[in-house]
């Protein structure tokens, strides 16, 4: 069988339970919508990014067309039949905003971008000299030579166009010569120039740098050699592999225009009377330089990324709808085989931003509800606990006012036997007379007990105070306790006769009674009790004292609330109403008083009844319990 504290904690935890199962079923099921809200989120987003990518296809679908019209509709004798230069201006007023227009000579070399300028050289004799000497045989003269060519020719070319200065810096590093060029010089040259080396220039010095340089200038330069080349350039290696010349070559359209999609460009050309071809031509700078300006026909919180190359295409998929892109969704718009619109939130983490907030507030919501719910369970815990234990103990008040009115009950039906069937002698009777009488007086005495307990409960025992001497009702309440137990020693008394109060005599008599009772059946052996009268703090204080086994710390204010008693083993033996004590504190409260008791385990206890002086008599206000 659990003990008590055994079966408290088993309903604490039963009930914690069944309180804590709503609470997880209700976070779980917040955070499902949590999930399913931030799934909406994204699929939002993702059908933001599929109408921006369709917006952008029209767009330049129709720039395009536009553009294809305005070409096919030039005339062939006006300013695009001329010079480079009035060709270039022509076809700029006509070209889309995301394109550049594009002059092919009859060979298909490209006129249009023009070739960049060369910077300036120096002197060409001086370097020439210079780079004579750095390839002479004598050393200290060849050393000398690349030192001063490096310092005073970095602009210098070749009658071929090749570039000497990387050439002979990263000679001079293989040679060990660190005084006449340094792997940060080289570096930062490659930085400033690579986008003018031709690719044979690129793929040779990139060879150089890998077996001359290390470490940072290493990465920086091979950097440098791997960054796109001008769109002139990429243009012209296109029209090398062949693709897009074989598309020139195919038949025109209605229109007598070809249009192409080749390699990272889209356009459309026409051909003049004189065997060149003018048009335009959509590449990723120009495509770039547009989605980077106001007119893009984009909302401001989608970014738009040019993708070129056929690896950064082929990893982007081509697909022209919303995807999964590192967990952010993405929409690809397909320009030309190695060229793409990459279109993504400008904020990708908005959403798991906002779905980090939404679990936020739900786990804020979720411990407030369960908090909530453990407090009503341990609310209707205790109610619970309560209704059970006051049930349990009216249970017990029955079954010990029971015992109580029994035994003088029984006594008197048993003595009523004797003498009406005279079965006892006539000197026998002034024995059993004085029995019926002090097991009638106990009978009564327990009734009146009973019935003041329930008038007091009731709320009906209003107390008729008066001005009194509180030594005297106290005093009478002793002489009837010794009376009624006459084998005890007689109580000691400490009675103050000045003390004075207003009380109602017969509540105070109860109460000082009920103590004594209280002493009797939990001290028997610590007689003698005293009972004291003092005047103390504004007002009388009566207090009755034992010498018994003490009252528990725990118990102290539980045993004088109704039907409780104390949870020992002592208490436990005695029988008793449960109502004494709650009667002394009804008395206590009716006067105005309170009722207090100071005892510690094993050095018995001292009850004490405080009553307030009448009013108009100066003091201190009393205690309260």
């Amino acid at each position: 069988m659990l003990s008590p504290r055994a079966s408290r904690l088993r309903d604490w935890a039963l009930f914690a339970a069944a309180a804590s199962v709503p609470a997880i079923c209700v976070g779980v099921l917040g955070l499902r919508a949590l999930a399913n809200e931030a799934d909406g989120a994204r699929r939002e987003v993702a059908l933001g990014l599929s109408t921006a990518s369709a917006r952008l296809s029209r767009a330049l679908e129709q720039e395009t067309d536009r553009a294809a019209a305005a070409l096919a509709a030039l005339p062939m004798d006006g300013p695009a039949n001329g010079h480079p230069d009035a060709a270039a201006a022509a076809l700029a007023a006509i070209a889309p905003p995301f394109a550049a227009p594009v002059l092919l000579a009859p060979d298909r070399s490209v006129l249009l971008p023009p070739q960049a300028t060369l910077p300036a050289a120096p002197a060409p004799e001086e370097c020439t000299a210079l780079a004579r000497a750095a390839a002479g045989p004598d050393a200290e003269d060849r050393i000398g030579a690349r030192r001063d060519f490096l310092a005073r020719c970095d602009e210098a070319r070749s009658p071929a166009g090749r570039w000497l200065w990387p050439v002979l810096a990263l000679d001079a590093l293989h040679a060990g010569e660190e005084r006449a060029a340094d792997q940060d010089a080289v570096a930062a040259w490659l930085e400033a120039h690579a986008a003018g080396l031709s690719e044979p220039e690129r793929k040779a010095t990139a060879i150089e740098v890998d077996a001359a340089l290390s470490g940072e200038p290493r990465e920086r330069a091979r950097a440098a050699l791997a960054a796109p080349r001008p769109e002139r350039d990429a243009l012209v290696a296109e029209l090398r592999r062949g693709g897009l010349d074989a598309t020139l070559r195919a038949p025109p359209d209605a229109r007598g225009l070809a249009s192409f999609r080749a390699g990272a460009f889209s356009g459309a050309l026409r051909s003049l009377p004189d065997g060149r071809s003018a048009g335009f031509v959509i590449h990723a700078g120009s495509l770039a330089g547009w989605l980077r300006g106001d007119a893009r026909p984009l909302p401001p919180d989608v970014r738009a990324d040019v993708l070129a190359g056929a690896t950064a295409v082929g990893a982007a998929g081509l697909a022209p709808v919303a995807t999964e892109l590192g967990g952010a969704p993405a929409a690809f718009l397909p320009i030309a085989p190695e060229l793409a619109v990459r279109l993504s939130p400008a904020d990708p983490a908005a959403v798991e931003r906002h779905a980090a907030v939404g679990k936020r507030l739900l786990v804020g919501v979720g411990a407030a509800a369960a908090a909530l719910a453990l407090g009503l369970a341990a609310l209707l815990f205790a109610r619970m606990r309560a209704a059970r234990r006051s049930s349990e103990l009216r249970t017990d008040f029955v079954a010990a006012v029971s015992h109580e009115l029994r035994t003088p009950i029984a006594s008197v039906r048993m003595l009523s036997e004797l003498l009406e069937e005279g079965r006892l002698a006539p000197e026998e009777h002034g024995e059993v007379f004085e029995a019926l009488g002090r097991e009638s007086r106990r009978l009564g005495e327990t009734v009146e007990r009973l019935l003041g307990f329930s008038r007091m409960m009731a709320g009906r025992a209003a107390a008729e105070r008066s001005p009194s001497r509180v030594a005297e009702a106290v005093a009478a309440s002793i002489d009837t306790f010794e009376e009624r137990n006459p084998e005890m020693p007689r109580v000691v008394r400490e009675l103050d006769p000045a003390a004075e109060a207003s009380i109602d005599a017969g509540q105070i008599q109860l109460a000082v009674d009920n103590l004594l009772a209280n002493a009797l059946k939990y001290a028997p052996l610590a007689a003698p009790y005293r009972v004291r009268v003092t005047r103390e703090r504004g007002g009388v204080a009566i207090a009755v004292e034992d010498r018994g086994p003490g009252i528990a710390r725990r118990d102290k204010r539980r045993i004088f609330e109704p039907f409780e008693r104390a949870d020992d083993r002592l208490s436990r033996a005695v029988s008793g109403s449960g109502i004494g004590l709650s009667l002394v504190r009804h008395v206590a409260r009716a006067h105005g008083g309170s009722a207090r008791v100071e005892s510690e385990p094993g050095r018995g206890a001292v009850f004490t009844l405080w009553i307030p002086r009448p009013p108009g008599t100066a003091g201190l206000k009393g205690p309260t319990s």
